[in-house]
């Protein structure tokens, strides 16, 4: 029983030194199972550049290896193997390495052997059709959570990129959910991306926790207008956040919210939905002044947050902010038809009623500021 402990203690710890670290690294991993019959050393070719294969998991692990490093074929040794019907478990594990594995759903198209017989052992050859280049399987990022796919995605967001295939270790975001994390990141920085994205995310899977994502993002427009673009609105978003001179974050953010609506009008029919629309054309709807808003706010160093909710049953976007160590409600779009007394640091429960939003998302505003508070302590 100790041995069996030992064995197992020695195979956690193993399992655990393999497992990749956070960040958006293009170093590739392989999946790993946990089983039974485990063997520390990986099989490793002879003299006569044949692996061998000592059991089913070595076995497995040798084409899986040979998929990894993008082999087209390898020569594998049976002399030591303990299974009565090798062609039955090289057919298993062939098909368990291209169909049961994320790696081998992405690159492999089918995998082929030959069997022969080697004086008193056999001997197979195995041949590999991919459907991905070399190049391809080399950019794949290697990450460990959700979180740092979300982490991935955003880097590509402010780098515009095209696209990116991710690696995920373990996680269970579908393709859907995948789509939403590169709506998300634009959100979560206006700034580094001028137009609104959209995405398209194929998803490869195994047997594991293991997902490559295969995500292509659309940016609406060429590159050379996007850049101009992107230009314009950061210039814009510098200059008009230097005319907050303001001490203190809830007044700074008072500032920056009065000032934005002089740049910008709110026009829910014709205005436009991004931050350049609202700081440089100077027409938007809720959704073009929400995110200018947070623009203004992460030059500030506020703390402020895109609201996708419903005014009136109509889609409606507005922005939470934290100062003080408490969040508050601020809606810019609706500030100079209502004026700030009904716009500006809102709780929760003054927001309820005409407001709806998914409460699980956001942080609860609760906080014991309002405008008419800071009016009355700007006078005093």
């Amino acid at each position: 029983m100790r041995g069996h402990w030992k064995r197992f203690a020695a195979l956690v710890l193993f399992t655990a030194l393999l497992l990749p670290s956070s960040g958006c690294a293009s170093v590739f991993d392989e999946e790993y199972l946990s089983v039974s019959d485990y063997e520390y050393a990986r099989p490793t070719p002879g003299s006569d550049g044949a692996i061998p294969v000592t059991s089913y998991t070595t076995l497995r692990l040798a084409i899986s290896n040979l998929v990894t490093s993008h082999a087209d074929s390898g020569t594998l040794d049976f002399r030591n193997y303990p299974g009565e019907n090798i062609s039955d478990d090289l057919a298993a594990a062939c098909n368990s390495v291209s169909r049961e594995t994320a790696l081998g759903s992405y690159s492999v198209d089918y995998i082929s052997y030959d069997i022969t017989t080697v004086v008193a052992y056999a001997e197979a050859e195995v041949y590999i059709y991919y459907k991905r280049s070399q190049e391809e399987i080399d950019s794949i990022i290697s990450v460990s959570t959700s979180g740092d796919l979300y982490n991935c995605i955003e880097e590509a967001i402010e780098s515009m990129s095209p696209g990116l295939v991710v690696l995920v270790s373990a996680t269970d975001v579908g393709e859907a959910e995948a789509a939403d994390y590169v709506i998300q990141a634009y959100m979560d920085n206006p700034l580094s991306c001028v137009v609104k994205p959209s995405a398209s995310v194929d998803v490869y899977s195994g047997l594991g926790m293991q997902r490559i994502y295969d995500i292509s993002i659309n940016y609406l427009g060429n590159d050379d207008m996007l850049e101009a673009m992107h230009g314009q609105l950061n210039e814009a978003a510098s200059r008009i956040a230097a005319r907050v001179t303001s001490e203190g974050d809830a007044y700074r953010a008072l500032q920056a919210a009065s000032v934005l609506i002089e740049r910008c009008v709110s026009d829910s029919e014709e205005g436009g939905q991004t931050a350049w629309d609202a700081l440089v054309a100077g027409r938007a709807d809720s959704e073009g002044m929400a995110l200018a808003y947070k623009a203004l706010c992460d030059i500030l160093g506020i703390n402020c947050t895109v609201v996708e909710g419903r005014l009136d049953r109509a889609t409606h976007y507005w922005n939470i902010i934290t100062v003080d160590g408490a969040s508050y409600h601020v809606d810019t779009s609706n500030a100079a038809e209502l004026g700030f007394a009904n716009t500006f640091l809102k709780n929760d429960t003054e927001m309820w009623g005409s407001y709806w939003w998914d409460i699980a998302d956001y942080p609860e505003c609760s906080g014991p500021l309002s405008y008419n508070i800071l009016v009355e302590e700007t006078e005093s």
